[in-house]
């Protein structure tokens, strides 16, 4: 019998490692906005023990809006992130479907290395 393999070019990797790759940028983005957002904290902080009535006030108003742009990033990242996984979990299922065989070697490949690595412990 000859191996097919070669003739039939490989599909769904591509979905997979695709995704992945996606999530760095925003994850990179989030990272980035995260740190402004604590050194805009800090400075706040700082400013505040010498602020007077008003001068609190708007730095608590300053301190609100910043907050809430964080609330609404993270909210995005996890709207984000929910899509992304539920595209991973269906591009995963249908090469499953596909190519039943190989999941279960990888499956099988894969217990087989935490179990190795489970036993040393």
């Amino acid at each position: 019998m000859e191996d097919n393999a070669q003739a039939v070019p490989p599909r769904g990797n591509g979905n997979i490692s695709q995704l992945s790759k996606s999530a760095s940028p925003d994850l990179d983005q989030l990272t980035r906005d995260f740190r402004v957002f604590v050194a805009d904290c800090e400075t706040l902080l700082k400013n505040a023990t010498t602020l007077s009535g008003s001068g609190a006030a708007v730095a608590r108003a300053q301190l609100s809006e910043k907050m809430a742009a964080a609330k609404v990033k993270v909210d995005e990242m996890r709207v984000s992130a929910g899509d992304r996984a539920a595209r991973t979990r269906a591009a995963t299922e249908d090469y499953v479907r596909r190519e039943p065989m190989k999941a279960i070697a990888w499956a099988a490949v894969a217990g087989a290395v935490l179990g190795v690595l489970m036993s040393r412990r």
